[in-house]
């Protein structure tokens, strides 16, 4: 009997203690909740699509005939590495050469013509003012000089197609890389156009990024798309989107971005990509941290701080772009306003908090 009046006391005691708890609890008020504050600032933000694609080499040009005429030399073979401008085979420049020598025959001949009647025009411009030579006879020597000098002007551009004609007699790489394909023997004749060699190269490559057909609408060549490649960790390339490419199938409703791009360092055909396409570039944005924006049943909120009563208040809010931890917001916040970062989830309108400095 006497142990039971022992516990009884002790129970009774104890729910006097915390009684008396929670009686100096409500009267000292809820405990603060300890937070984090950043000012509201107005910046730059983009809106950003991001997805993963894959390199491809963008072609292996084919390097053809310019000109016809009759191979007389190969220089290169399969297997070869060659840079640009290095010989690959010869075609007979002969008649082009004869071609070249007449077209400055007659370039040489009409300056002769163009001198000789200069020094003739210039001759009866002084008889005319010693006023002893008929106008007209000036007129038609000065007419026939024009004659002579549109005359040259045409021999000016056979000569010059005659040189470039003579130039390409000489097949040269147009890029560098190594000889996959000889489609040419010694001794054949080739007509312009027709394919000599093939190389192959990763000096061009292009990037197929693939995004879903609900962006078809904002797609377009000329947007600005930031590339890293998972080969060369580091190395960010910003170029423009060369074509919008559909790609509907059974199970693929997709559209492929393409980028054409010369290669910016170690990138390989095949490997996977990393892009991110900047669909709009925001100027004066209003930028908050992304902790700060809280979803609640009738929004999302922030809390800004009553700094003499050391409470916050909710304030619904509508946001917009999300770039870099930074949710920028549409409407409901000005700069300059405060608002709670760390310890935003834990809130409601009202609550009391304390500053803790970032």
């Amino acid at each position: 009997m006497y142990k039971k009046q022992i516990v009884c006391l002790s129970l009774v005691a104890a729910l006097a203690a915390g009684c008396s708890e929670d009686v100096e609890e409500k009267a000292a008020g809820p405990r603060p909740v300890l937070v984090t504050m950043t000012e509201v600032v107005i910046g730059v933000t983009e809106d950003l699509e991001g997805t993963v694609g894959r390199i491809e080499s963008k072609a292996e040009p084919l390097v053809a005939a310019e000109i016809d005429g009759r191979i007389t030399h190969i220089d290169a073979e399969i297997g070869d590495t060659v840079t640009a401008g290095d010989k690959l085979a010869q075609i007979d420049p002969e008649d082009y050469r004869l071609s070249h020598r007449s077209a400055q025959s007659d370039v040489d001949r009409i300056n002769a013509m163009i001198k000789q009647q200069q020094r003739l025009v210039d001759r009866y411009l002084k008889l005319r003012e010693d006023e002893f030579f008929a106008e007209n006879t000036l007129d038609a020597a000065s007419s026939e000089l024009d004659i002579l000098k549109k005359q040259r002007s045409s021999a000016l551009n056979r000569l010059s197609q005659a040189k470039r004609n003579l130039s390409r007699a000489s097949v040269t790489a147009p890029l560098s890389g190594e000889i996959s394909e000889r489609l040419v023997n010694e001794g054949d004749y080739v007509k312009r156009g027709n394919p000599l060699f093939r190389i192959s190269t990763d000096q061009y490559l292009r990037v197929v990024l693939p995004y879903p057909e609900t962006l078809a609408d904002r797609l377009h060549p000329g947007l600005i798309v930031r590339l890293e490649s998972a080969t060369a960790v580091g190395t960010r390339v910003e170029v423009a989107v060369t074509e919008i490419r559909p790609t509907i199938g059974h199970f693929n409703h997709a559209i492929d971005v393409i980028i054409d791009m010369p290669n910016p360092g170690n990138w390989r055909p095949g490997g996977t990509i990393n892009g991110e396409l900047v669909m709009n570039r925001i100027e004066n944005a209003v930028l908050v941290p992304e902790t700060s924006v809280v979803l609640r049943p009738q929004g999302h909120v922030v809390y800004l701080l009553n700094e003499a009563m050391n409470r916050v208040e909710e304030r619904l809010v509508e946001t917009g772009v999300l770039s870099m931890d930074l949710l920028e917001v549409v409407s409901g916040l000005s700069a300059g306003d405060k608002v709670v970062v760390d310890g935003a989830g834990f809130l409601t309108g009202g609550a009391v908090v304390t500053v803790q400095q970032r």
